[in-house]
């Protein structure tokens, strides 16, 4: 509900308090009543009599029709008393200009009426009733209708929180008030927006009983802070976001807080204090790295700045690969301090040597692999002793991986179709030959399957390797063994098309680049080429697919 107004009207008789039994007091303000208040200076009861005196009240409306509030019994117990209008509904719709007040008894005194009215009827609306003397026991406490065309009176502004209201007036229709608002309240619009900027003084003129304007005070409120004001933060209002009340700074982890004060106060303009903190951004000490001594000792002091940077150096058999086709060997390391607060990754991996010449294949023992330090020893079929061959920390073998003197044989000729698989051997069938394997079938591949798996019961997450060729190894067998390689559909060329290809929608064809699953697409809509696919070809079946997580 809306401020309520109150208009008062105050005794002015010669004669003291003592009234005629009835009276009619009238106001400047003519509006919807909530409540009329009478205060009593004497309730009229005669000492040894046990009837109170009563009074009944009459409100008359602009348009001088009279609407009765009821009768009630006067005493000083009950000062003032209050008639609630709001209880009576046919009341409600009209604009109380007057008070008609019935007394039971000639004792009863009174000081003064007030009429509460409701702000939703603006209070300057003009007034239909003025001050008529009757006499000089009745000044100023009668009314009669104004006639038509008469023009009305401005009546006084009473606003809440005002400091200072400065009225002038050039007659009884006319007025200018310049209203300044105390500390800590702004002028709103009847609408409740502030008048921008937060303005505290305002000059309002009234012209035949009309105020241009309908203002009040209001309490400033400066809002929630607005996140740009302190970037990385958040703010806490416990007390609330009105004048001079505070807000604190909160930085969101990584970022820390730095600066004189964390707190931010409503100031009279309406907006927030500067900030004295602000939020920055820094990395704390930089993760331990395995296999590698940090360079730069200060790095452990932690708070460091975005883009600084931390150097390692890898461990003797480690390094760290630039990129993943990279080749190159490089054992220091840099990580860099990224503007999220966090460092970059960074690792050194170990060592590793180029693995042997397929040729070489089932004809040498090792201790470690192919990993640093491990030794590789050649197994032949003479009984003098190989030395070892050693993987050094530069990724290098001592020395070359040479095959038996004096090793001579040939592989038998791969198995016809075996498989479905027909082999091109140009070179022939002696140790160090190679052979070329086709499908008989296109379009099929030829890849290397498990002992127990064919291509009838290769399932689709199974991901095997395309055989480019076979060599004979100078145990004179053929590597990879011919009986493992078997023939699979070839990929359609039709990947991440928008298209789901149940052909290629497995493992091998990497799930058809992502057009069978809508989370994998763009579109978030599956549309399967082949309009008569089985259901279970279409489905999403990537393992990676968010759908299958």
């Amino acid at each position: 509900m809306g401020t309520l107004y109150t208009d008062w009207w105050w005794l002015n008789s010669s004669e003291g308090t003592r009234l005629p039994s009835a009276v009619q007091v009238c106001f400047s303000r003519p509006g919807v009543a909530t409540a009329v208040f009478l205060f009593l200076t004497s309730d009229g009861l005669v000492p040894g009599e046990h009837q109170r005196p009563k009074v009944t009240l009459l409100l008359t409306d602009v348009s001088g029709n009279n609407h009765s509030l009821g009768t009630y019994e006067l005493s000083c117990q009950h000062n003032p008393l209050v008639i609630n209008v709001t209880h009576h509904p046919n009341v409600l719709f009209h604009r109380t200009t007057s008070v008609l007040l019935n007394f039971s008894s000639s004792l009863v005194g009174i000081s003064a009426v007030a009429l509460r009215t409701s702000s939703h009827i603006s209070p300057s609306a003009p007034n239909n009733c003025i001050p008529e003397h009757e006499g000089p026991d009745h000044q100023g406490q009668s009314c009669v209708h104004r006639p038509c065309g008469e023009q009305g009176s401005c009546a006084p502004l009473l606003l809440d929180h005002a400091d200072v209201v400065n009225c002038t007036s050039s007659g009884p229709g006319h007025m200018k008030c310049a209203i300044t608002c105390q500390r800590g309240f702004a002028l709103q619009a009847s609408s409740g927006q502030y008048l921008r900027p937060m303005q505290k003084e305002i000059l309002l003129t009234c012209s035949s009983g009309h105020w241009d304007q309908v203002v009040s005070c209001m309490r400033l409120d400066c809002g929630i802070p607005d996140s740009s004001l302190v970037n990385y933060a958040t703010f806490s209002c416990s007390e609330g976001t009105d004048f001079l009340k505070r807000c604190s700074i909160s930085c969101v982890p990584p970022a820390k807080l730095q600066g004189l004060s964390p707190w931010l106060t409503c100031l009279e303009d309406g907006l927030w204090s500067l900030p004295e903190a602000y939020c920055k951004l820094e990395c704390d000490v930089p993760p331990v790295i395995p296999n590698a001594n940090l360079l730069v000792p200060h790095c452990l002091q932690g708070n460091h700045d975005v883009g600084s940077v931390c150097r390692y150096e890898c461990k003797p058999g480690y390094y760290m690969v630039e990129s993943v086709e990279s080749k190159v060997r490089n054992k220091f390391l840099k990580i860099q301090c990224l503007e999220g607060g966090i460092w970059e990754q960074g690792s050194c991996v170990p060592v590793v040597c180029e693995p042997p010449s397929p040729v070489f294949e089932g004809m040498y023992e090792c201790t470690n692999g192919f990993e640093l330090d491990s030794q590789c020893v050649l197994k032949c079929n003479q009984e003098s002793e190989r030395l070892p061959i050693l993987c050094t920390k530069e990724g290098l073998w001592t020395q070359e991986f040479k095959l038996c003197e004096n090793l001579q044989g040939e592989c038998p000729p791969p198995a016809s179709e075996l498989n479905f698989v027909e082999y091109k051997c140009e070179q022939g069938y002696g140790i160090g030959a190679v052979c070329s394997p086709s499908c008989i079938i296109p379009p099929s591949d030829p890849v290397i399957l498990p002992e127990n798996i064919t291509a009838d019961t290769l399932e689709h997450w199974m991901e095997p390797v395309k055989v480019q060729s076979i060599v004979c190894t100078g145990r004179r067998q053929w590597h990879p063994d011919p009986f493992l390689v078997h023939c699979i559909q070839s990929c359609e060329p039709f990947q991440a098309d928008g298209w789901c290809d149940t052909i290629n929608n497995r493992a091998y064809c990497r799930y058809d680049g992502g057009d069978c699953c809508s989370s994998t697409l763009s579109s978030k809509k599956v549309i399967p080429f082949a309009a008569d696919c089985d259901l279970d070809e279409c489905t999403c079946r990537d393992p990676k697919a968010e759908e299958n997580q």
